[in-house]
């Protein structure tokens, strides 16, 4: 039985032990590698970001050559309340943590070129010194921004400049004695010195790295997980941390010209909140969007599906239609159609309803009470069907945590749009509904609430007398337009407790392909 077999991996990357074997990503490595000016990789959760992330580090030579490097950093165990005692005094927001950003990357670039050998005088003279502040010329990432940092609230350099070159470093010692973080915190001088004693080191690093590497050679340092911190108790400090991250890939991207590229993997919805200068020209620039087409999300599934035929000796599948027991269901939808129509158009939505489905078939074979026989070989639309409440809950929840720190007010737009009760409305109504949950709301801000829910592809709207709904998830350059009427997006129906209204069963069976 296809049950027997068939998988569809976790939709957590970080879980999915078989990723590397049926990895399937739509080109976005290649364009961040082969153009020096990017190094952003952004997309909403659960667009696949931890996955590309992970495929990088993991098989780095695939797409680099013989005599690059690359540092692969999941902050998800980071050290931020260190990090919080290293903001450059008197700097903007966007600005305080650059230094320190630069001066984490700069060692941890200098530890790959010593891992892997190479050999420069200035490199050499910077190993002393990594070796003298961590007693070890490789620190792991837990060191360079764990207690030995703090060391250097207390660092003595040379009265003169260090003399790099030569090697002479006896002027460079740190006072004996352990401290703590919480000295550091509450001692202003200390923290003074700290900070000095990294901008004086970020320096010495990059003569080091802009004499080591040429041309011939380049490092990349990749990062994932930036948004671990991303909490109600921690949003503004993150998003300063975030921010000068940001700034320092920017900064070291143009002084190295990409010899030494840092590569941030963020949600897109929060590089939108960060204080940044030429935000959207950063974004065209240097970013890449993870986004995705039915044809690269039908090849995700089937990569994943044919791997575990593979595995269970079972043919493997050339497209993915030939999985499901009929060619259409409603509205002449075929499966996939159907399906992708109930996502926000990213592998986690895939996958997560692949795995709603299987399991119906299986809960269903091993129920007594089960009338109907299930499909053996193929998966079963009907269970398609049977997977939608559970789904529509789970879609809405991942929208919750998706948004739940930088604009907690989804929580009481998706109340209001379950007291409306029904799939398609006017903003008249969407503000009586906020207004009954004492929510005062000008037209203004009902607007904004719109415009927010379209950005998210939470509703769709009707262009002109074209009678299709517009969802951003569908129609990426489709900006927000004031309409008459309003839907919401098929995956949260079940979710928020909606019945379709009868004017959108007339649009739908009119227009069965919008």
């Amino acid at each position: 039985m296809i049950t027997d077999w068939i998988d569809f991996g976790q939709v957590s990357a970080e879980r999915d032990e078989n990723l590397s074997e049926y990895f399937f990503e739509n080109g976005v490595l290649e364009a961040v590698i082969g153009n020096r000016h990017q190094f952003l990789i952004l997309g909403r959760k659960g667009a696949g970001k931890t996955a590309v992330f992970q495929h990088l580090s993991g098989n780095d030579k695939k797409y680099l050559t013989p005599r690059d490097f690359s540092v692969s950093l999941s902050l998800q165990n980071y050290s931020w309340d260190i990090h919080s005692l290293l903001a450059t005094e008197g700097k903007a927001s966007s600005l305080a943590y650059i230094q320190s950003w630069k001066y984490i990357i700069y060692l941890l670039a200098i530890k790959k070129l010593i891992e892997e050998g190479i050999e420069y005088p200035k490199l050499k003279s910077a190993k002393k010194v990594i070796s003298r502040i961590y007693t070890s010329p490789t620190p792991s990432l837990g060191q360079v921004i764990g207690q030995k940092l703090l060391q250097l609230s207390k660092l003595k350099l040379p009265g003169g400049s260090l003399d790099i070159e030569s090697g002479d470093l006896n002027g460079l010692s740190a006072d004996g004695g352990e401290i703590t973080f919480t000295e550091v915190k509450d001692d202003s001088s200390l923290q003074s010195t700290l900070n000095r004693s990294i901008e004086r080191l970020t320096d010495i690093f990059e003569d080091a790295l802009l004499e080591a590497l040429g041309n011939s050679t380049r490092v990349f340092v990749t990062f994932d997980r930036i948004d671990e911190a991303w909490d109600s108790s921690s949003f503004e400090s993150s998003q300063r941390v975030i921010s000068g991250l940001i700034g320092a890939a920017e900064s070291i991207s143009g002084k190295f010209i990409g010899t030494l590229r840092p590569v941030v993997f963020l949600r897109e919805d929060i590089f939108d909140t960060l204080d940044l200068n030429d935000k959207n020209k950063l974004r065209s620039d240097c970013g890449q969007l993870l986004a995705w087409s039915k044809d690269g999300l039908s090849r995700l599934i089937l990569e994943r599906i044919n791997y575990f035929a593979r595995r269970a000796q079972q043919p493997e599948l050339s497209k993915i239609e030939d999985v499901f027991d009929r060619e259409q269901m409603r509205q002449q939808r075929a499966p996939f159609d159907y399906m992708m129509l109930r996502t926000m158009l990213r592998p986690r939505d895939f996958i997560k309803l692949f795995q709603l489905i299987k399991g119906d078939m299986v809960d269903r074979v091993n129920n007594p009470y089960e009338n109907e026989a299930v499909h053996e070989e193929k998966l079963e639309c009907q269970s398609i069907y049977n997977s939608e409440p559970a789904y529509s809950e789970w879609l809405v929840e991942e929208l919750r945590d998706e948004w739940r720190v930088q604009y907690p007010r989804i929580n009481e737009l998706f109340s209001a749009l379950q007291n409306i009760g029904v799939t398609t409305w006017s903003a008249e109504i969407l503000s009586e509904s906020l207004k009954a949950l004492s929510i005062d709301c000008s037209a203004s801000d009902v607007n904004g609430y719109l415009r927010f829910l379209y950005d998210n592809s939470i509703i769709g709207f009707r262009v002109g007398r074209s009678q299709q709904w517009k969802f951003k998830c569908f129609f990426k350059s489709q900006g927000f337009v004031e309409s008459d009427l309003y839907k919401v997006h098929d995956g949260l129906h079940r979710g928020l407790n909606l019945t379709e209204s009868r004017k959108s069963i007339e649009i739908a069976d009119q227009h069965p392909l919008n």
